[in-house]
């Protein structure tokens, strides 16, 4: 079993934006990422098709970490997990964009 998250992990230089353009587009934002532990960093819900994503938000050159790919790996069934480069990776993994 992998170790968990820092409890207080830095956020991505790009996660506030991320966030701003997608309540921009109506979606629902929560930002979990100062939970540490095993969360992601945001649940990303869209009220026109009820659906949720978790996401992990990473800047361009960011990669996910040994722990975040492990998790990953062991949770994607229950809501489906999006590693975002930018707001586009949501929107598409949405339904919003092709």
């Amino acid at each position: 079993m992998a170790p968990s998250r820092p409890r207080h992990p830095k956020t991505d230089a790009n996660q506030a934006d991320v966030i701003r353009e997608l309540r921009e587009c109506g979606l629902i934002v929560h930002d979990v990422s100062s939970l540490g532990g095993d969360c992601l960093d945001l649940f990303v819900g869209d009220p026109a098709s009820c659906s949720w994503l978790q996401v992990e938000v990473k800047t361009e050159e960011g990669q996910l970490t040994p722990r975040e790919r492990a998790y990953i790996a062991l949770h994607i069934v229950l809501v489906p997990i999006v590693v975002a480069w930018d707001t586009e990776d949501i929107l598409r993994a949405l339904g919003r964009l092709e």
